[in-house]
């Protein structure tokens, strides 16, 4: 092999170490224990189109483009896990944070439609933020940038 073959060879895997690996979140998914419901929920209360429902789950499209899945799983569960190191002893951790740019107005939303919703709170640099459960008592955190506010 010529010299300069190698060299671009050898500069390939310098240059793939510098960029991560993963490029960004394609989709999260949800347990649910009932799909038809909670479609309906998730279209109402957020505005989210629905991509595909069929009975193996639910494609709902965010803002940005990202799929929500929903699954019926075969037993409760939550995407919810407790921890000690947020905030006690035993905290139930959210799994997802929403990105909101009228976060007063889905907060009243959510309140209306009898979610279970946390109070609006100011995290300064941090930006405003609340957390609310969906019916299937999933657990989320909703944030809106501080710059559009």
């Amino acid at each position: 092999m010529a010299e300069k073959e190698l060299i671009g060879l050898d500069a390939q895997p310098r240059e793939a170490e510098k960029k991560p690996h993963l490029k960004r979140v394609l989709s999260n998914y949800l347990p649910v224990s009932n799909l038809e419901r909670a479609t309906k929920w998730y279209e109402e209360v957020f505005g989210l189109t629905v991509r595909k429902r069929e009975p193996d789950g639910a494609i709902l499209i965010l803002g940005d483009g990202q799929w929500l899945f929903l699954l019926e799983a075969a037993e409760k569960r939550t995407a919810n896990f407790f921890t000690r190191q947020w905030d006690g002893e035993r905290y139930e951790m959210f799994s997802l944070t929403f990105e909101v740019e009228n976060i007063a107005g889905l907060h009243k939303r959510l309140r209306e439609s009898g979610a279970e919703v946390e109070p609006l709170a100011d995290h300064g640099d941090c930006g405003l933020q609340f957390k609310f459960k969906d019916p299937d008592g999933n657990k989320f955190n909703v944030w809106q940038d501080p710059a559009t506010e």
